[in-house]
């Protein structure tokens, strides 16, 4: 048995079957440095015939488990796959431990002679999962295997199920009597526990260490005997129940298989019925579980090979509680501090919950006062700019649409002090004065404009602040696309996002500074705003100005929506 890391690439027609694999299809590369090959024998590997077996170990060189009984009546000792090659009688037989493929190769057998060679494959000696076939794939990379050179046979990678083995056989063809075969065998194990120490027996821990595992010791069972009856000692030796003082806290679980990396172990900790570790890979990259300062409870320790993640092996243990552990004297040291603290609380709780009203009540107050006071600055600004727009027409001896404007404009007017009173309107209302108010904008500066209402929104049941958008419009088209006539586009969005409302307003304008003088009507919406979330923490409105081939301004009234 040699362990080595392989690096190939090889192409070769897949066998379509449940079992066979390619070699590597570019997107799941096989980890060669996660199998070990099994051959013996020496001399020219160009003459020598063999065939090669690439078995997974997934970080465990071996599983203690050699008193198991062997199927295929093979006598294996000291590796993981413990197998006896025997080339006199050009054989192999091979244990796997994971469900992944096993990968068979052939360093005597190139594409010069391949054509005198047929190989097949059955499961379990009888049924031909690949009957006799032609061997059509070779290394196409040089690397270092028992001095195997570039161009080797490939024969594929194979599986079955536990329980079961595969049988590969290689003969030249129409020779029935030199037949080279490899034989793996798919067997279930679990993790077998050799032994438990406790934190304070270190020593007897590292002696055991140092030696292969064996079995529990004479003395080490003369440990359990004392502690506990014959009728309470398991086969193995352990107690079929630990039971621990509640100092005994740290504990060690000293496993049989010869584990070299921590992912291969995994472990789950159940306490008092519920999970206290969920499944986790071992925290130590060897054959220890060490569960440390564990808290009083009645636990099971589950432990699973990561290869073989269906049997599980189940420990259960208990930790005693001290006194002043117990749920009798927790619940009465805990009812008398609860009713002492209580008595204590309730002479403050009275006191601060006035307190907290009293601020609550005028920080509410004055919220209310901010936003009325800021409503009352944002009409005489609309007002102001309103009569600036007549102005502009009269001066312009436009009479007519300077009437119409100030018809237009007394309607909005009536509709603004109609509202007054009211921090909230309907969605269809507010659109309604908005397009009011735009189509007497357009009068004056000709633009085009679009009002896109999304179909989830039912506007009559959405309700939001009075006129808060309509400084953000004043400001898109005044400073956006005024100078720009008839060539100038206003878009107005109204749509839903999950539970978020929003209001895109978007214009093909040269852009404002937030900055500027004019920018007075966004002040006062940006104040207003904020106002309005101290208001309302869990629906807060968010504003967002982006400025690209024209301005856009993005509104979000977060969980608006039902």
């Amino acid at each position: 048995m040699q362990k080595t890391i392989i690096l190939l690439l090889l192409l070769f027609v897949s066998w379509q079957s449940n079992a066979q694999v390619k070699w590597d299809d570019g997107k799941t590369p096989i980890e060669w440095n996660n199998y070990s090959t099994s051959f013996i024998g020496s001399g020219n590997e160009r003459t020598m015939l063999g065939i090669v077996t690439a078995i997974p170990y997934n970080g465990v060189y071996s599983f203690g488990d050699a008193d198991e009984r062997n199927e295929l009546d093979m006598t294996y000792s000291g590796s993981l796959y413990r197998f006896k090659s025997n080339l006199a009688n050009n054989i192999q037989k091979l244990y796997t431990y994971d469900s992944s493929e096993v990968f068979f190769l052939v360093p005597g057998v190139y594409a010069s002679n391949a054509s005198e060679f047929e190989y097949r494959v059955l499961v379990n000696g009888t049924s031909e999962m690949k009957p006799w076939s032609k061997i059509t794939a070779f290394s196409d990379v040089s690397f270092s295997l028992n001095n195997f050179k570039k161009g080797f046979a490939f024969l594929g990678g194979y599986k079955t199920s536990w329980g079961n083995f595969l049988l590969v056989e290689l003969r030249k063809k129409n020779n029935t009597n030199n037949i080279y075969s490899s034989a793996v065998y798919w067997k279930q194990v679990k993790p077998h526990i050799a032994n438990i120490y406790m934190g304070d027996e270190m020593n007897e821990l590292f002696a055991r260490m140092k030696e292969s595992y064996k079995g529990i010791s004479s003395d080490e069972l003369k440990k359990w005997q004392k502690k506990y009856t014959a009728d309470q000692i398991g086969e193995g030796g352990l107690p079929k129940k630990l039971v621990l003082k509640p100092e005994e806290n740290s504990i060690i679980f000293y496993l049989s298989a010869n584990v070299y990396k921590r992912a291969a172990i995994e472990y789950t900790l159940i306490k008092d019925g519920s999970d206290y570790v969920q499944w986790k890979p071992n925290d130590y990259d060897n054959n220890l579980i060490w569960l440390k300062n564990l808290p009083p409870g009645d636990y099971k320790l589950q432990i699973r090979f990561k290869m073989q993640r269906q049997n599980v092996t189940e420990y259960p243990f208990e930790i005693k509680a001290a006194w002043h552990q117990t749920t009798l004297f927790k619940i009465i040291s805990g009812s008398l501090v609860a009713a002492f603290f209580g008595f204590i609380l309730l002479l403050f709780r009275t006191a601060k919950q006035k307190r907290q009203l009293k601020k609550a009540q005028v920080e509410r107050e004055k919220a209310e006062m901010d936003l009325k006071q800021l409503r009352s600055q944002l009409n005489p600004h609309f007002i102001f700019n309103a009569l600036s727009s007549i102005q502009g027409l009269v001066n312009s001896h436009e009479n007519e649409r300077a009437n119409q404007y100030l018809a237009e404009f007394s309607a909005i007017l009536r509709e603004s002090l109609k509202n007054n009173d009211k921090d909230f309107i309907p969605l269809v209302q507010e659109i309604k004065i908005l397009e009011t108010y735009i189509k007497l904008e357009q009068l004056r500066f000709g633009f085009t404009y679009s009002i896109n209402i999304h179909d989830q929104l039912n506007t009559s049941e959405i309700d939001m602040p009075s006129l808060l958008i309509q400084p953000l419009i004043e400001n898109a088209i005044k400073h956006g696309i005024a100078s720009f006539k008839n060539e100038g586009r206003l878009d107005i969005n109204f749509f839903a996002n999950g539970k978020d409302f929003c209001i895109d307003i978007k214009d093909n304008g040269k852009g404002f500074s937030e900055d500027s003088k004019d920018g007075f009507g966004l002040k006062l919406t940006k104040d207003r705003i904020q106002l309005l979330n101290q208001h309302s923490k869990t629906q807060p409105i968010i504003l967002e100005l982006t400025s690209d081939a024209g301005t856009t301004v993005h509104l979000t009234f977060q969980n608006w929506l039902a």
